[in-house]
């Protein structure tokens, strides 16, 4: 199935905000990467589905603190939204430059590894018991480690499209042009 992505009109199919050819350029551009070794060697088939799951993880896991609301009410993805406008009140593009490279970093890690892996817990390690014998090792993890990957460029990427009230939310904006 050809991907179907979104060009600021509210497509109700689209799966991604970025196509395989504007990924393409954004990691020719930042050719010193590991990312864009990944992403060049990956097959059309490979990269399409990658840039569904990054644009899937960015709408699950930011969506709720996007700014503005969706546009319409038959549109595939969370963007384009209404309502959507920068701290000095200008209007935010239909699909912001910030999103779609979001979507490029997110997808290049695709290529190699769930975005949001099926984990027991991750982080914060209280306790390790060895194997003795026929025992297996045990892992107990503190109750406020997380369980999901944390992409804190992306968080910083997307940052000028948040509202601010997701968690750990930063003050930062970066508003890469």
């Amino acid at each position: 199935m050809s991907l179907i992505v979104e060009d600021g009109t509210g497509v109700a199919n689209a799966a991604s905000y970025v196509t395989e050819a504007f990924a393409d350029t954004y990691f020719s551009d930042r050719a010193h990467l590991a990312l864009a070794t990944t992403w060049a060697a990956a097959t059309q088939g490979n990269k399409e589905g990658a840039l569904r799951e990054a644009t899937a993880f960015c709408d699950a896991v930011w969506g709720e603190y996007y700014i503005g609301r969706r546009a319409g009410f038959v549109q595939g993805l969370l963007w384009p939204r209404s309502g959507a406008t920068d701290d000095n009140g200008y209007e935010l593009p239909s699909i912001p430059a910030s999103l779609q490279r979001s979507v490029c970093e997110l997808a290049a890690r695709a290529l190699s590894s769930p975005l949001a892996a099926d984990v027991e817990r991750g982080g914060e390690i209280k306790r390790i018991s060895k194997a003795v014998g026929p025992l297996k090792k045990d892992t107990e993890y503190f109750e406020s480690a997380t369980v999901q990957s944390s992409y804190g460029v992306v968080s910083g990427m997307l940052a000028s499209i948040l509202n601010g009230s997701q968690p750990e939310a930063s003050d930062k904006s970066w508003n890469w042009k």
